[in-house]
């Protein structure tokens, strides 16, 4: 009944379920399960006299009926006469109600010694190898532990591609790259990589990056998990751009978003304000109550800031107790009402403790863009706004129109 796979260089055997005998095997498939010897002893075997199933749920699903006809795998472990430290890679397609047809294929595991092969098994990096179709020949263990999904065994890679992209938008485009990317691979045969979010066995997303090359007529995948070393790169590039005690943007980072914002503004044809935020005599608050009391000050600002601000806004800490907020999009006039609300949140006294009541005030300097500013003209406008409101009594909000002819700054102190 099943003479036609002799026929057929692939190692190929036919098993009657639910016994698991084997039922047929070509020479290939016979010299594969007797480690080189073609020997027709296996007919009539159970499979699982031969080998053992690595994992025995992943046996029992590729072995049950496919409603859509699709193939399955499992990992076959040889024992016996010429079998130990074998592992064989089982491609399971249904071909009646009671019999499947398995393909066998070693991948690395005939080609290596056990040893290689356990190392490859113990490495923190991910390999899969797949044939030339796509079919799935070896993972190791680190494989399995990203991507040996409970929903479903991935026999061909095209399968992986549903359960790490979850969304179809993100799955088209890591699909693309790949195919684009996979081309150059088998045509120069060279390292490609890609980096992609992708949901893992355990229902997390993680960083993974995917190295791949074509060698010889097998695909090799090397996968690293580097979730956390790009959230530790991204706190460090926080660090760089932010101040430590409030959170907010640094002096650096704002002068860089600042002068793009104005760029896009001139293009747009829109108008861009900044207001410069001094907390009056602050000098005194740490002479009076100690830095700590100074620092939850600073804090406390900085949060009553960011409540009154909207998404777009941006509100830095420039100097010690000197703040900045960015509007892009907004004109002098609409800045006016920004900056007179924020003067109202930061006036409220700060309580510290059960007993400590620090009175807070600010002066604030404000300036609208034209075309032709950059940071520095908006900065320099900006403290000259700032020293009015200083010399005029502090407490209040003055803007850079408000003032002529222009001077120089001479800082106040408090």
């Amino acid at each position: 009944m099943f003479q036609w796979i002799d026929a057929i260089e692939t190692p190929l055997a036919v098993i009657d379920v639910p016994s698991l005998h084997i039922v047929a095997a070509n020479p290939s498939a016979r010299a594969l399960l007797r480690g080189g010897r073609d020997d027709a002893s296996q007919i009539g075997q159970a499979l699982t006299h031969i080998g053992r199933p690595e994992d025995a749920a992943a046996f029992e699903r590729a072995l049950a009926p496919a409603a859509d006809g699709r193939a399955a795998a499992c990992v076959l472990a040889l024992g016996g006469a010429g079998g130990e430290g074998r592992r064989l890679h089982c491609v399971v397609r249904p071909l009646t109600d009671e019999h499947r047809l398995l393909e066998f294929s070693e991948g690395p595991a005939g080609a290596l010694q056990r040893g290689l092969v356990d190392i490859l098994d113990q490495l923190p990096v991910a390999i899969e190898i797949y044939d030339k179709n796509f079919f799935g020949t070896f993972y190791n263990k680190a494989s399995d532990e990203l991507f040996l999904y409970e929903e479903k065994v991935i026999v061909h890679h095209d399968e992986w591609w549903e359960f790490g992209f979850p969304d179809p938008l993100e799955r088209a485009a890591a699909f693309s790259e790949w195919v684009a990317k996979m081309e150059v691979a088998r045509r120069d045969g060279t390292i490609q990589f890609s980096e992609w979010k992708v949901r893992c066995r355990d229902g997390s997303t993680r960083i993974v990056q995917f190295r791949y090359r074509w060698v010889g007529e097998s695909y090799v995948l090397a996968l690293w998990d580097v979730t956390t070393e790009r959230q530790t790169e991204e706190h460090l590039r926080h660090l760089a751009v932010s101040d430590p005690l409030t959170g907010l943007w640094n002096r650096r980072r704002l002068i860089e978003e600042g002068q793009r914002e104005l760029e896009l503004g001139a293009t747009a044809g829109k108008e861009c304000s900044l207001l410069i935020v001094d907390i009056d005599r602050f000098k005194s608050i740490n002479d009076n109550h100690g830095h700590a009391a100074g620092d939850e000050v600073l804090r406390t600002v900085a949060q009553r800031g960011l409540s009154q601000l909207r998404r777009s806004d941006v509100m830095a800490r420039i100097g010690g107790e000197e703040f900045a907020v960015l509007l892009p999009g907004t004109s002098a006039l609409e800045a006016r009402t920004i900056a007179a609300r924020l003067l109202r949140a930061i006036r409220v006294p700060v309580v510290i403790g059960d007993d400590v009541v620090i009175e807070v005030t600010a002066s604030i300097g404000g300036t609208g863009s034209t075309p032709e500013d950059d940071m520095d003209a908006l900065m320099a406008r900006c403290d000259r706004a700032l020293y009015a409101a200083k010399t005029g009594g502090r407490n209040r909000v003055v803007f850079d129109d408000d003032i002529s002819p222009p001077t120089d700054r001479a800082a106040s102190s408090g």
